[in-house]
């Protein structure tokens, strides 16, 4: 087999969702191979991308007031049963416990499929005076919904690995929806330092998480033209807190019920990363979250191998003190094999090291996001670096902007609606009304993803089904 062949893909743009399988298992990320659908093994590479990613939201997280914490993955059915809207919503995606060894239990277990019941049965011990609010609290944790729907690696599973859901409690309903803009800030920064272009819709009232007030999603488009939910900020209001007596004494002595918001995001944030940067030769990770930063390849020169090789590892010494790095001493593999392994992975930079460098003092550097080569000297080397990575992140930020754009059309008429759904996410003139919702799901077969709210006021634009006035940006398209 030939160096290339090892690391040949189908081409993404002919077959995304085959290209995003081989690069998952070809690159290291997961392996598919586990006897029980919809759950995964996380592989090391893959596993070290998602805690880079997590420990960037983490970061947004605790700049908030946000505190990690951590509650059990099962709870009894008496307690996640309480508040029915909640358990009418995961019904039929329920794990449950109902034998333990020979012995059936008297009640069933459920493994968790959010934390809210599971939160709220213990934080009302915890919350007791409006001096203990607000509490801002979050965990990663595996979260478990029996998906109905075909699986997908990362895309829809059954066992969510990196569950990361934040919830918080709060006096009033406006602190509520203070905080909920603030959720959706978090995610917006969050997605911004990953590359990821998205929108931001509120979903509609028939489509909201069970038990909500309302809720915010963020979303992009991939490569096949559907929509992918990347997270969802909730405000419940005080629902919750009245299914599980959730109170607090206020300044007057008087007890009133919690207000509650949740937000969550999962390994959905890494597909994203893959889909939207990745290419023909594999992965393309912003150098923010990749493992490992730069990765740097001796080139053999018969008679020559001894000295190569030192200035390599003098080479590693240098660029180790500042960012991750490898230095790639297999000797059964060719140069060309490493390249086009590295390449796979993703790995931003590539250092090149052959005679002529160790002659002249230089390396060759190799950028992963366009492809190029750029000789620079030992001296130049650190602060070339340094440039480089904000220019790659930069480029990739606008090479990901180009192609959301791409794939978002905007339309006026139901026929230009149709016409665009295959391929595109649409955006259209919506009056609010659910009777004109259900028309355009009806017309077309799909459903509405959201719509922004208000941001067509003022426009004099005309609602697409009924031609009133419109003030939102309505949302469709196929969707995972």
């Amino acid at each position: 087999m030939s160096e290339k062949k090892a690391f040949e893909l189908t081409k993404k743009e002919e077959d995304f969702s085959r290209w995003f399988d081989e690069v998952l298992f070809k690159a290291s990320i997961l392996d598919e191979r586990y006897p029980v659908k919809g759950l995964y093994v996380w592989l090391p590479y893959g596993y070290a991308i998602m805690e880079n990613i997590m420990s960037v939201m983490e970061r947004l997280l605790r700049e908030t007031g946000h505190k990690r914490v951590y509650f059990p993955s099962i709870v009894p059915e008496s307690t996640l049963s309480r508040e029915f809207r909640f358990i009418k919503g995961f019904e039929n995606t329920i794990y449950w416990i109902t034998q333990v060894g020979l012995r059936k239990l008297d009640e069933r277990l459920a493994l968790r499929p959010t934390s809210e019941a599971i939160m709220y049965e213990v934080l009302s011990r915890w919350i007791k005076s409006y001096s203990d609010l607000p509490l801002r609290i979050y965990q990663i944790v595996p979260a478990y919904r029996y998906e109905t729907k075909a699986t997908r690696p990362m895309l829809r599973v059954r066992e969510i690995t990196f569950f990361k859901e934040a919830h918080t409690f709060h006096v009033t309903f406006e602190e509520a929806v203070e905080q909920v803009k603030l959720g959706v800030d978090i995610y917006k920064k969050f997605y911004d330092e990953l590359l990821v272009p998205y929108i931001v819709v509120k979903t509609p009232p028939w489509d909201t998480f069970p038990g909500a007030r309302y809720n915010y999603d963020l979303v992009t488009i991939l490569p096949d033209g559907k929509a992918l939910e990347l997270g969802s900020v909730i405000n419940f209001g005080d629902l919750f807190a009245k299914a599980y007596d959730l109170q607090y004494t206020d300044r007057d002595g008087k007890k009133k019920y919690v207000h509650t918001t949740s937000f969550g995001v999962s390994e959905r944030s890494l597909a994203s990363v893959i889909a939207i940067h990745g290419d023909n030769r594999g992965l393309v990770l912003p150098p923010k979250i990749s493992p490992i930063k730069v990765v740097i390849v001796p080139i053999p020169f018969k008679g020559f191998e001894k000295e190569i090789n030192n200035y390599a590892s003098k080479v590693y010494s240098l660029v180790s003190s500042s960012y991750t790095c490898e230095l790639d001493l297999i000797e059964d593999e060719k140069p060309g094999y490493k390249f086009y392994k590295w390449e796979m992975k993703g790995v931003p930079v590539r250092l090149e090291v052959g005679k002529s460098e160790v002659e002249e003092g230089s390396v060759t550097v190799f950028r992963r996001d366009i492809m190029e080569r750029t000789r620079v000297s030992e001296e130049e080397l650190l602060p070339y670096l340094e440039d480089l990575f904000e220019d790659m992140e930069e480029k990739m930020r606008e090479k990901a902007r180009r192609y959301f754009e791409s794939m978002i059309v905007y339309v006026e008429d139901v026929e230009s609606l149709k016409s665009s759904m295959q391929n595109k996410l649409v955006s259209f003139p919506w009056c609010g009304e659910k009777g004109c919702a259900l028309k355009v799901e009806e017309l077309t077969g799909y459903s509405m993803i959201g719509y922004e709210e208000d941001s067509l006021s003022g426009k004099s634009k005309g609602c697409i089904v009924c031609g009133k006035e419109a003030p939102h940006l309505a949302w469709m398209g196929r969707s995972y």
